[in-house]
Parts: C-alpha cells; sequence; structure tokens
C-alpha cells in the first residue's frame, strides 16, 4: 500500500521588502508597534520643518515654525525615551530616575534651541 505524502503548500515567492521586513524582524505584532513608534516620531518632530518648507511665510509665525523644529524633535525623543525606558527599562539597567532624567535633558536641549533659534531669526 503507497504511503501518501502530505502536500505541503507552497509559500508565494517573497519580494525584496518583505524579505526585508522579515529578517529585520518586523512583521510581528511587537514590530510593527515599534514601526508605528518611529513613525510616530517622525511625524510629532518634523511636523514644523515639513510645513516651513512648504508655506512661504514671514515674520513671527517664521519665527515660531523655525523654533518649533528643535524644540518638537527633542520633545518626540524625550517621548520615545520615556516609552522605551518604561518598557524596557528593567532588560536596559536603566531606572525610572534616569529614565526621567534624560528625558528632561531632552525637554531642556528643545528649548534652549528653541530660544537660540527665536532669538537668533530676524
Amino acid at each position: 500500500m503507497p504511503t501518501s505524502t502530505p502536500h505541503r503548500r507552497r509559500e508565494p515567492p517573497q519580494g525584496p521588502w518583505a524579505r526585508f521586513l522579515d529578517f529585520m524582524e518586523l512583521t510581528s505584532p511587537e514590530g510593527k508597534w515599534g514601526w508605528g513608534l518611529v513613525l510616530g516620531l517622525l511625524v510629532i518632530g518634523f511636523w514644523p520643518l515639513a510645513l516651513l518648507g512648504v508655506l512661504d511665510v514671514s515674520g513671527t509665525s517664521r519665527k515660531v515654525l523655525v523654533a518649533l523644529g528643535p524644540a518638537s524633535i527633542c520633545l518626540g525623543l524625550a517621548l520615545l525615551v520615556l516609552v522605551c525606558g518604561y518598557r524596557y527599562g528593567e532588560s536596559l539597567r536603566m531606572s525610572r530616575g534616569k529614565t526621567w532624567g534624560l528625558a528632561a535633558l531632552f525637554v531642556g536641549m528643545g528649548l534652549a534651541g528653541a530660544a537660540g533659534l527665536w532669538f537668533s531669526e530676524s
């Protein structure tokens, strides 16, 4: 009596982008969450500069957009530090105090950069 072998499903060939996402382990739910976090950081951080590049503004509105550039980038990095610090702090051997301190450092740098650009913009 011949034995029958189970039919194996053949997966369709993956394109280069799908292979790259698999290699970087970005296809899992955790990887998709990280992908969304990075895209959110880019949107939070660079919206004033993108708006400045698209709009033709001058005066106070230009000063505001120029000053918001580094402030929003550093705010996005502070949020990233807080999220990752609370989520992976134990495995990184990073205490909550160090997490908040690093986030405060980024906020301070953003505020200092914003103030410097505000007063240097003529």
